[in-house]
């Protein structure tokens, strides 16, 4: 019996696959990543592709398969800039960077995030900062942040005393609507609350589409007879 390997990346003997992870992502970003059929074009556009581990071509085959180490704990999902060059690209009509916009969510949710991945927590910090305030407060961001990252002090000090002087970030916060962003971040969190019950449902199989690659047939099987 023998493995299949799918463009470097081998997957067990003959088995039948899990599509919870695919279910979770269409319920999340409502694309359905069955439609890949893996020309590649996202990849050969990717500015980011040739400094990851792996690449975007490589993760949707994952997210197929049911490969939740490959997709989920991959660097590439920290260091992709959400360019939507892969999006553009696709002739399957496909929001690949949606995909992996989810993908980092549900990495979130699922307690897997890179820890190697410094700018990972960059948008908790944008979230926090906003919701404290109404408006990004810049350097209380970049503070927190190197809180986190103490051998990038010296750089950034150089580079933020720049800023400061020429007025492009404030010493102090200058405040916006704050009831209005707390409304909207009680809405958001709601918001997710509910997409991570589905989330739970879809893991199980419970949720439409978890159990294969659409919904005429069973789930996909890899090196035997569907």
């Amino acid at each position: 019996m023998e493995n299949v390997a799918y463009d470097g990346m081998e997957a067990s003997p003959t088995r039948t696959l899990s599509g919870a992870l695919a279910a979770r992502i269409r319920s999340g970003s409502g694309e359905n990543v069955y439609l890949c059929y893996q020309c590649k074009k996202c990849t050969t556009g990717c500015p980011v592709a040739p400094f990851a581990d792996v690449h975007p071509a490589q993760i949707m085959r994952a997210v197929q398969l049911g490969d939740e180490a490959r997709s989920l704990d991959s660097r590439f999902l920290w260091l992709c800039t959400g360019c939507e060059t892969c999006t553009t690209r696709c002739p399957q009509g496909i929001d690949v960077a949606s995909v992996m916009e989810e993908l980092r969510i549900i990495a979130r949710h699922d307690g897997r995030v890179r820890t190697d991945m410094p700018f990972a927590g960059i948008l908790d910090l944008n979230y926090r900062s906003f919701r404290r305030w109404g408006r990004l407060y810049e350097l209380e961001l970049v503070v927190r942040d190197l809180l986190k990252r103490p051998k990038a002090v010296p750089d950034t000090v150089k580079l933020g005393m720049r800023m400061l002087s020429k007025g492009k970030v404030r010493w102090l916060p200058a405040t916006g609507d704050r009831k209005q962003m707390k409304r909207m971040s009680q809405a958001a969190e709601r918001i997710e609350a509910r997409r991570r019950d589905e989330a739970k449902l879809a893991a199980t199989g419970k949720a439409p589409g978890a159990s294969g690659a659409s919904a005429v047939g069973g789930a996909p099987k890899v090196g035997g007879t569907p």
